[in-house]
């Protein structure tokens, strides 16, 4: 299904936790753009990407991914998601394709062959143990496989922060190139405003729950 303009549609979302509510979030991220999700620790940036995910229920309000809901076309929603969050699902015993090959089973069109290309840009070994990994190569690992499976709309969770410099110029070229095509959109939760001043459309400012403003860049830097 083609959803039209957005890849993501955010209407009166709400979300109540224990001393912490998420509420009246509104936002749309257009196809073919990259937003930057930015706020304090605690502002609510984490788990309004879990709710995005699906790893939450809403409390309120309707989450829209390329034209479907998570009630009626969950199968299809999480094939359009690629994420790299804090939390680390993967095991440390297991090998990196071992990792990679388990996983894409949950995923229609995870490429073998893609997340291979990818290890050897990384410099990653694909049969080295992940609890063998340093902590920046665990992220280059993970963002490696959430492009195997040829996602539509990338979720990232502060991933920046611990690659080096030189790696973090080529991540940073990946997520524009991933875009180029106008189908496809990135989410980028960071404090390091720089990397959005280098690559984001739009910028998204969450405080205490609340959306304190999301406008496109160029807005932002003329006020």
């Amino acid at each position: 299904m083609n959803g039209g303009e957005y890849m993501l549609e955010i209407q009166g979302l709400q979300k109540k936790l224990d001393g912490f509510t998420l509420q009246d979030i509104n936002i749309t991220l257009p196809k073919g753009y990259i937003m930057g999700l930015i706020g304090e620790n605690g502002a609510g940036k984490t788990t309004l990407l879990n709710l995005i995910l699906g790893l939450y229920q809403p409390t309120e309000g309707e989450i829209v991914i390329d034209g479907m809901t998570y009630e009626t076309q969950e199968k299809e929603i999480r094939n359009l998601l690629g994420y790299v969050l804090v939390d680390d699902v993967f095991s440390g015993e297991m090998k990196l394709i071992d990792q990679a090959d388990m996983y894409g089973k949950y995923y229609d069109h995870y490429d073998r062959v893609l997340f291979l290309e990818y290890c050897k840009r990384f410099g990653l070994e694909e049969k080295k143990k992940y609890k063998k990994l340093s902590k920046g190569e665990k992220l280059k690992f993970r963002f490696a496989f959430a492009l195997s499976h040829k996602p539509k709309l990338l979720i990232l969770d502060e991933p920046t922060a611990n690659f080096d410099p030189e790696f973090r110029d080529e991540f940073l070229k990946i997520i524009t190139d991933f875009v180029a095509d106008g189908e496809k959109s990135v989410l980028l939760a960071t404090h390091m405003t720089e990397d959005l001043d280098r690559i984001a459309d739009h910028v998204t400012f969450l405080h205490h729950g609340k959306v304190k403003f999301s406008v496109e860049r160029r807005e932002l830097e003329n006020r």
